[in-house]
């Protein structure tokens, strides 16, 4: 059948095919069911939808089932799909008919395709070997005999075909027969199934398709292709790909010209071979047309018909047994042959292949030889190159010498013509100073004769000086006799006084009186007598003062003459100093010459030399050459030993690294228990703290209560002892006694008229005897004499002297004891009243201030009038700077208190203060027992107005106690506090058997004006004891003023001067200006300079002269010169990394600046990393532990904290070992790598500083609204580590921080000299610190963008490879991750709703579990929504991703497509527009991210192609790592190693899933500098979604490679990680220096 109705035509042969695939489905009643035919079906690989069509053209009577006819029709229409045929609309009607044999047609098409299928199924593998047999089965459907014809009928139509007339282009041909030669690896002439299955596989035929082409392309159906099989194979690939049908039969022309004689036509055209199975025909009996009528009856007939039938059954059964049997047979005898044919060409073929693999292995045996060969060809070319390049070398160095010398020779040449000038001007100039010197010797004798006479006058004043003061110690004899009979004469006063007081009571006669007046007149002018006698004695002594004052004067001049014999000196030891200049040029000039005939020698034995290097040279290389066999035997014996070696060392180093691990796990947990019990301890330190200072304010309180009670005692006691003495007085007369007093201070006397006390002593003073003022007459130790009135105290015991008034309108002279208690009195009548009884009872009094001391030592005339009569009352001494009560006020005399004693003074002694004055005075009085004194643990600065700074260590005054905020004072400043910052003065508790520390005493030299609150009001001369001196100049002190309460206060440091031990004429004792280190040795030249040697620190106390600086060293004080010295670290910041004075010496103050710079950044870092560490231990875990917060609001608060801890103390620990690896105190030579590695890893700041508006309002929030929460906070914020400041000035630190890692960048950049090799480095890092900070400021400005992130964050359920993605963070390239657009989209197919989110790196899909209502993002991302979503897919990189508009855009559909590698996805969304949106987003992120990875490696490939030089090469070989620490929790990793020496970068691969990579990396790198340059290895994990994560650090500095190769060569190293737990790789390393040119 040759038309086209032929085509759907079923053969008997397909359809008995059909019925026994029918029967194996078990049909019921003659019927298939949906169910089991579906199933069979499928097994074709037809799509759902074709079968569904095939079904129902098949389905004729549409009841769901099939019979065999409709059964046979469905397999006819799915073979015909199967073969590229398109189905019918309608069923054709030849299919509804009954088969017709074709006796045309003997060969089934089982035949043709069974065999071959599976046969192409076994080696390609397309599918599962069932699925592949099924289909197979579906396949062996029978062969119509319209597929015959067809078939015949292209056989019959090709032309006959030559050996040369082949189908295949000769192109073709030639290609594949190419390709065919590359499959054919092992050269056996045919290729298998594996090795033509990828070849098939990437043609993207479709399986059916190619197991056609297999089928027709293995003609000789031997399960492999030959060349031209293969050709064909891939012709007919060709064929389908162009869309031409492929035929069912090989077609003559295409039958290779090869295999054209072995086959005949027949079974080439069938495509069979020798697999041809002959068909049964069923060949009936022609019966006649027509019969003639039979007789029987139609029982009969019928019954003759089924006995027929019957038989006609029995027949075919028995034939076709038969067939099956002799096919049984025949298939096993088939398969017998097939099996030994097989085991022979496995034998034959193993033969070829050992026969094949000696014949490779002998080809590369002769191939080593050859190279081997090839290689000592090349070794000795190498060495006669070597051999000639040295020479070269050595003759190019020769003619450098030479040129050298002759450069040389022409500098020394010059140099000498340049001397020999100098020499002549030298010798001009010598000639000119030698006529100067000649002036200056004339000079010189003038002014020594000149210093003789002087001295002779020095000589004969010092003589005079000695007479003057031979009559001023007689003066002193003649005074103190004067004194001797004025204090005699005292006590005869006093009697004289009480024989008055008697005579007055008695009313004696006036006769009586009259001569007693006589004798008081008498005596008054024998004391104007000697005070006249001592007016004249003091003013001798003046006069002597001033001519020893002139005298003193005229012998400076003398010294100035000294000054000038000096100069002349200094002048002569120049002149001395120039000639030996001339000196040394002269023998420099001859060195000189000498060295050049040096030069000339050394040339000679030079060539000498090379002359005999050359010879030896020869002999080296033969004695080399029999060295090199013998090496050879010894290297393969020591490589054998090595790798035994080896072995040991690899166990004992994992025995060694498993005891470190015990011992650092040991050690850790030794930290965790000593960090446990230092907890512990401060706890209980800060609880006994609080204790003590509790247990001391009780015991001041109860110290307070007892002073005021046994005051209240002692007053009690006073006051009766002055009753009773008062009625003892009548008539008893007194008895001068001497007082006690007790000694403050030691004096030492100073003449023999002085007194020696000891501090503390008990001195007898008799205060009637009258001296100077401030000078008192006493007894100590059996000696006599006077002693300084400050330096000691009256002791308490009270002593009183009467004084009554005489007669009205008489004055008396009265010498009163200064320390008289007792009130002044006056009659009225015959009773005595005192006489300021109001005025006591005026509620403010005035208060003058004594400008000058005065005393009641002469005699003194007061005429006091008044309504009532003349009053005679005591008179009041006082000194300098006391503070007089004025009581009554008479014309130029007042009547004043002064510690308790009332009397009359002049006016002009003094000058009224204002009540101020009084007031303050009176609340320093009653204020300073309140007044308590701390001491500053710490420095506190706050720039805010009212508060009181300080500096560790400085005493503070405190006002006020109330919270946790204190108010004090330090000397004129006043103000805040925290009290976590000060603890209270210790007090001194004196030990048995210890020394006493004595304190310090200064002494006023001039008055405090208008003191403030809590200051001291200075009088001159009053002493104070120091208590403290702050750094701020304000000392703490304690007014010794007699009579009074000692009064604590501030004084500067400036109104007083410090008093030696031994005398109170010192100097106030300056405080250090700064501290100096001494650069050189010097030895003073004068008495008032300061010997110090080098190295030596020095405290400088004035600076006003900028050439000669006074200071002290050692407790010795003298001048300096500045230019000897240099300031300390203490005054240079930038050098308080070093103390070493050696190392800062050979360093420029350029590089001194950039190591104080690089040492300030790692100190503070260590301090910012504390105060991260203190956040967690003193806030975050008590507000934790409290509960007074949720989780929600720690994170909110908190954010990321312990990832902001991770990445400073990753970058701490690096800087740690760069700095352990340069050594102590030692310069840090690069630092720019670690900054710019580190500081891209601060992504975590981005999330934190963007989240902290929200922490810093609900913190507000919460201590506003909950005052509970408020007092909690300032509770735990009073811990001392604290330092006084609250949590959200340590939550301002990470911002702080992060915006200051540019300007120390830029201030080590600034002192780095362009050439260094940190100036790339540290540019990058700078590059790097401020696109963080402007990440960081963008994330803060983005501040929607940070809370989307955080609300998909916490929205999205993250599961498998993104379970721990952090979307509020950086990219891996991109910087921070942004959203750009998301919304609702669906699937095209299913109508499945997804959430789609685009970041700027990846677009995310996610689906919600529950259906969402939201009409937009805005709604979306609300606080309130609970909406939770999962991930529909892994999320789509954008650099990955390609996306597509449906090929016609004006479709009202709005539909677009996402390409990702090998899937595309079909999105839908609401409207047009928003498809627009997503489409140009999309495409808009991608380009960018392509972009941007498109630079990133143009920069590696430009830094790696940049061709450097230097002094050598390192080869660097990271062979594994090991024991790496995973950074994710699944344990899994993907690392991969970055090597780095300056800006040389070298990157190796990643490794997937594995802690113990294996990279075999090569790479080398260019040395610049053997002592500078560091070979650093980090270990990285490759991370999608963030930056790569850091697995540690290793550093290997160049001079250390170095000294190991000397030792061990070219060898395996082992390199633990630093900054991680774990982790070492192994290296080899092969430093190759290149010899210097000279």
């Amino acid at each position: 059948m040759n038309g086209g109705a032929g085509v759907w035509a079923i053969t008997p042969e397909e359809r008995g095919k059909h019925d026994k695939q029918f029967d194996t489905l078990a049909p019921v009643l003659g019927y298939v069911s949906g169910e089991q035919a579906r199933k069979f079906f499928l097994q074709s690989g037809l799509p759902a939808s074709v079968l569904a069509e095939i079904w129902n053209l098949a389905d004729m009577e549409s009841d769901g089932k099939m019979d065999r006819l409709e059964f046979s029709i469905a397999m006819k229409l799915i073979k015909l799909t199967l073969q590229g045929r398109n189905l019918p609309s309608t069923l054709p009607v030849v299919m509804k008919q009954p088969p017709v044999s074709n006796c045309g047609s003997n060969i089934p098409s089982s035949a043709r395709f069974a065999l071959p299928l599976s046969g192409f199924s076994s080696p390609m593998a397309f599918s599962p070997s069932t699925g592949m047999s099924k289909a197979n089965s579906l396949l062996d459907l029978g062969s119509s005999s319209s597929n015959s014809s067809s078939t015949t009928s292209l056989a019959s139509n090709s032309p006959k075909m030559g050996a040369s007339d082949w189908a295949v282009p000769q192109a073709s041909r030639l290609k594949y027969r190419q390709q065919f030669n590359t499959l054919d690896k092992l050269m056996s002439g045919f290729l298998s199934g594996p090795q033509v299955r990828n070849a098939l596989m990437a043609s993207n035929l479709t399986q059916t398709q190619l197991a056609t082409i297999w089928t027709l392309a293995d003609v000789d159906k031997d399960g492999q292709l030959r060349a031209d099989e293969f050709i064909l194979a891939m012709h007919l690939v060709d064929m389908a790909k162009t869309g031409r049908p492929l035929p069912l039969t090989l077609p003559q022309d295409l039958v290779p010209p090869s295999l054209r004689g072995g086959i005949k036509s027949s079974e080439l055209i069938n495509g069979t071979g020798p697999y041809i199975t002959p068909c049964l025909i069923d060949i009936t009996e022609t019966e006649p047309a027509q019969k003639n009528k039979s007789s029987a009856s139609f029982e009969d007939k019928l019954k003759e018909n089924f006995v027929r039938g019957s038989a006609e059954l029995e027949k075919r059964r028995l034939a076709l047994e038969e067939q099956q049997r002799k096919e049984r047979e025949r298939r096993g005898r088939e398969e017998r042959e097939e099996r030994e044919r097989r085991e022979r060409e496995a034998r034959e073929l193993e033969n070829r292949r050992r026969l094949e693999e000696e014949r490779r292995l002998e080809r590369q045996r002769e191939m080593e030889r050859q190279r081997e060969e090839e290689r000592q060809r090349e070794l000795e070319r190498k060495e006669a190159a070597k051999q000639e390049i040295e020479r070269q070398r050595r003759d190019e160095w020769e003619r450098g010498r030479r040129e050298e010398l002759g450069r040389r020779k022409d500098g020394e040449q010059e140099e000498i013509s340049r001397l020999r000038e100098k020499k002549k001007s030298l010798e001009l100039e010598l000639e000119a100073v030698g006529n100067k010197h000649k002036q200056i010797s004339d000079c010189l004798r003038d002014a020594q004769s000149k210093r003789q006479i002087q001295k002779a006058e020095v000589d004969l004043v010092n003589q005079k000086r000695d007479t003057r003061i031979a009559d001023i110690n007689t003066l002193q004899l003649e005074f103190e006799d004067w004194q001797r009979k004025l204090s005699q004469l005292v006590p005869e006063q006093q009697r004289l006084t009480e024989k008055l007081q008697n005579i007055s009571l008695n009313k004696l006669s006036s006769a009586t009186l009259t001569s007693l007046t006589g004798n008081v007149t008498e005596k008054g002018v024998k004391c104007r007598r000697l005070k006249d006698q001592l007016d004249i004695l003091e003013r001798e002594t003046t006069d002597k003062l001033a001519q020893m004052e002139q005298y003193n004067k005229e012998l400076k001049l003398g010294d100035m003459d000294d000054c000038v014999l000096r100069g002349l000196l200094s002048l002569l030891a120049c002149l001395s100093q120039l000639f030996l200049l001339i000196k040394e040029l002269r023998e420099k000039q001859v060195r000189q010459q000498a060295a050049l005939d040096d030069l000339y020698r050394v040339k000679e034995e030079k060539l000498r030399e090379l002359q005999r290097r050359s010879e030896e040279e020869k002999e080296r290389k033969r004695r080399e050459e029999e060295e090199a066999a013998r090496q050879a035997k010894l290297e393969q014996e020591r490589r054998e030993q090595e790798q035994r070696e080896q072995e040991r060392r690899d166990r004992e180093e994992e025995e060694a690294r498993q005891r470190r691990l015990l011992e650092e796990q040991r050690a850790r947990r030794r930290e965790e228990e000593e960090r446990e019990a230092q907890a512990r301890l401060r706890a209980a330190q800060e609880r006994a703290q609080e204790e003590e200072r509790r247990r001391r304010e009780e015991a001041e309180e109860e110290r307070k209560k007892r002073e005021v009670e046994e005051e209240r005692k002692r007053k009690e006691v006073e006051e009766e002892k002055r009753r009773k003495e008062e009625r003892e007085r009548g008539g008893q007369q007194p008895a001068s006694k001497l007082t006690r007093y007790r000694a403050l201070y030691s004096f030492v006397a100073r003449n023999t008229d002085e007194l020696t006390v000891d501090a503390d002593c008990l001195i007898e003073v008799d205060e009637h005897t009258i001296g100077e003022p401030g000078w008192l007459c006493g007894n100590y130790h059996g000696n006599r004499g006077w002693f300084p009135q400050s330096y000691a105290e009256k002791c308490p015991t009270p002593s009183a002297t009467e004084t009554t008034p005489s007669s009205p309108g008489k004055v008396s002279c009265l010498l009163l004891p200064l320390n008289t208690r007792d009130p002044v009195v006056e009659e009225t009548g015959d009773s005595t009243v005192p006489v300021l009884s109001d005025a006591s009872q005026s509620s403010v009094a005035l208060l003058a201030r004594a400008v000058s001391s005065w005393s009641a030592t002469s005699e003194t005339h007061l005429n006091l009038s008044s309504g009532v009569g003349d009053v005679i009352t005591a008179l009041l001494s006082f000194s300098q700077g006391d503070t007089i009560s004025v009581l009554q006020q008479r014309d130029d005399w007042w009547l004043g208190q002064l510690n308790g004693t009332q009397g009359w003074f002049p006016k002009g002694y003094v000058t009224l203060e204002t009540a101020g004055n009084a007031d303050v005075d009176a609340f320093d009085t009653s204020d300073s027992v309140q007044l308590e004194e701390y001491v500053a643990l710490y420095t506190y600065e706050s720039p805010e107005v009212g508060d009181l700074t300080f500096v560790e260590g400085d005493v503070v005054m405190v006002t006020e106690r109330e919270g946790e905020w204190w108010r004090g004072c330090i000397g004129d400043q006043v103000g805040v506090f925290p009290s976590n910052y000060v603890r209270p003065v210790e007090p001194e508790v004196s030990r048995p058997g210890t020394i006493t520390k004595k304190p310090e005493i200064a002494q006023a030299v001039t008055i405090t004006a208008a003191p403030k609150v809590h200051q001291l009001h200075l009088s001159p001369g009053q002493l104070i004891v120091v208590l403290a001196k702050n750094s701020t100049g304000w000392w703490l002190g304690e007014l010794q003023a007699r009579g009074k309460k000692r009064q604590r206060g501030w004084f500067h440091s400036s109104h007083v001067k410090l008093l030696g031990p031994s005398s109170s004429k010192s100097s106030p004792s300056p405080l250090p200006v700064c501290q100096v280190i001494a650069m050189y040795d010097y030895t003073a030249a004068n008495q008032d300079e300061l010997s110090f040697s080098k190295g030596q620190l020095i405290s400088i106390l004035d600076k006003t002269n900028p050439d000669w600086w006074k200071a002290e060293a050692s407790g010795v004080k003298g001048l300096l010169p500045t230019n000897y010295v240099k300031m300390t670290t203490e005054s240079d910041p930038s050098q308080q990394w070093c103390a070493d004075l050696m190392t800062l010496d050979t360093m420029t103050p350029q590089e001194r600046k950039r190591q104080g710079y690089i040492h300030e950044l790692i100190q503070t870092e260590e301090t910012y990393v504390e105060d991260l560490e203190l956040v967690l231990e003193v806030f975050h875990k008590p507000m934790s532990e409290s509960g007074r917060l949720t989780e929600a609001e720690m994170s909110v608060i908190f954010v990321n904290w312990r990832e902001l801890i991770m990445c400073n103390t990753k970058l701490l620990k690096a800087l740690r070992v760069r700095k352990k690896t340069g050594g102590e105190n030692m310069p840090v030579q690069l630092i720019g790598d670690l900054l710019a590695s580190e500081l891209a890893h601060m992504q975590p700041y981005i999330r934190f500083c963007s989240c902290q508006l929200n922490a810093a309002a609900l913190l507000q929030s919460k201590t506003h609204n909950q005052p509970d929460f408020k007092d909690f906070l300032k509770k735990i914020a009073t811990n001392y580590r604290c330092k006084g400041m609250p949590l959200s000035s340590f939550l301002l630190k990470p911002m702080q921080r992060i915006t200051r890692y540019p300007l120390l960048i830029k201030n080590i950049m600034e002192h780095t000299p362009d050439g260094h090799a940190d100036r790339g480095p540290l540019r990058e890092a700078l590059e790097r610190a401020e696109e963080l900070c402007s990440q960081v400021n963008e994330g803060v400005r983005e501040k929607e963008n940070s809370d989307r992130l955080e609300w998909i964050q916490s929205h999205v359920q993250c599961e498998g490879p993104i379970e721990h993605l952090v979307f509020n963070s950086l990219t891996n390239c991109l910087g921070p991750r942004k959203l750009l657009h998301s919304g609702r989209l669906y699937k095209t197919k299913s109508s499945r709703e997804l959430w789609a989110f685009l970041f700027n790196d990846f677009l995310l899909l996610t689906h919600s579990a529950k259906p969402f209502s939201s009409s937009g993002s805005d709604k979306l991302f609300s606080p309130k929504t609970n909406i939770q979503l999962k991930i529909y897919k892994t999320p789509l990189f954008l650099n990955e991703v390609l996306v597509k508009m449906p090929p016609d855009p004006s479709s009202d559909e709005p539909l677009f497509h996402v390409s990702h590698i090998d899937r595309v996805y079909t999105l839908k969304t609401e409207t047009l527009n928003e498809r627009t949106a997503w489409v140009q987003k999309i495409k808009a992120a991608s380009e960018h991210f392509i972009e941007t990875e498109k630079k990133k490696r143009e920069k590696a490939y430009q830094a790696r192609s940049l061709k450097t030089s230097g002094i050598g090469r390192l080869l660097v070989t990271v062979t594994e790592a090991k024991e790496l620490k995973a950074c994710k929790p699944n344990g899994k990793s993907n690392p991969y190693c970055e090597l780095t020496m300056g800006a040389q970068c070298y990157t190796s691969r990643p490794i997937s899933d594995t802690l113990s990579p294996k990279w075999n990396f090569n790479c080398q790198f260019f040395i610049k500098d053997l002592y500078q340059d560091v070979l650093c290895i980090t270990v990285f994990e490759k991370d999608q979604f963030s930056p790569d994560d850091f697995l540690g650090r290793t550093e290997v500095p160049v001079a250390t490679i170095k000294k190991e190769m000397e030792s061990k060569g070219a060898a395996n190293r082992r390199l633990l990680l630093h900054e991680v737990p774990t982790g070492e790789v192994w290296v080899k390393l092969d430093l190759q220096l290149y010899e210097p040119t000279k």
